[in-house]
């Protein structure tokens, strides 16, 4: 009985610190984001948590979508946007 116990209580243990991994290297990602970006970060998480269920499952539906495109059809749109925007730019700059 105590022998099932510990083994019970390494195991969460070892999950904590595999799930407490990725949390650490998020927490210093943030500590290197400049006070702009980290502005950023907080309005889209603050949009995020504004935005009815239906919205988010959209959004989490469409990210998957991408997420399963070809990496060189990614890379195309990406350019293909990155295109755009700068004409967009220079556009309004004229």
């Amino acid at each position: 009985m105590k022998k099932r116990r510990t083994v019970i209580v390494w195991a969460l243990g070892l999950l904590f610190l595999m799930a407490a991994g990725p949390v650490s290297a998020a927490d210093n990602d943030w500590r290197n984001l400049s006070p702009k970006e980290k502005d950023r970060v907080l309005r889209n998480y603050q949009r995020w948590e504004k935005l009815p269920s239906q919205d988010k499952e959209h959004l989490r539906e469409e990210w998957n979508r991408w997420q399963r495109l070809p990496k060189d059809q990614r890379e195309r749109l990406k350019q293909r946007y990155d295109e755009q925007r700068n004409s967009r730019d220079r556009r309004d700059r004229d």
